[in-house]
């Protein structure tokens, strides 16, 4: 039974060194505030929290393709690389409605923003949330 569970940890500290080594870069964002507003007019109320559907989030390289994977319900999404350079890594991704989203990584404070500005037609509503965090990079 000792070697048995042995085994087990060895096998699973492989697979964890692995599964780190695979990706390229990687950036773990922890939401810590949010913005919203919703409706004709851009009336933002602000909270020094997370928003509800806020997850802590990992964003990672792999294979020269940038990912998202949310924390609780382990969804992987794709990301869009706009921008990067000594200061900012700037990406896009998925909106449930049409719209557009953003995520601004600020290298040299380690924060970072997340916006959406989206419509539903079928809800025949706006929406626009800004998000902000810190981020700590991984290797």
């Amino acid at each position: 039974m000792k070697i048995k569970k042995a085994s087990l940890r060895v096998t699973a500290i492989i697979l964890a060194l692995v599964a780190n080594t695979a990706f390229g870069e990687t950036y773990e964002l922890v939401f810590d505030s949010n913005c919203s507003s919703r409706g004709e007019k851009l009336e933002f109320s602000c909270k020094s929290e997370p928003s509800f559907s806020s997850q802590n989030t990992t964003i990672f390289l792999r294979d020269g393709a940038w990912f998202g994977l949310e924390g609780a319900s382990r969804k992987v999404f794709p990301l869009g690389l706009i921008k990067k350079d000594e200061n900012v890594v700037v990406f896009n991704y998925p909106v449930l409605y049409s719209g557009i989203a953003t995520i601004v990584l600020i290298k040299k404070t380690g924060r970072f923003y997340m916006s959406e500005i989206s419509y539903s037609d079928a809800l025949k509503v706006q929406d626009a949330t800004i998000e902000a965090g810190r981020f700590t990079v991984g290797k």
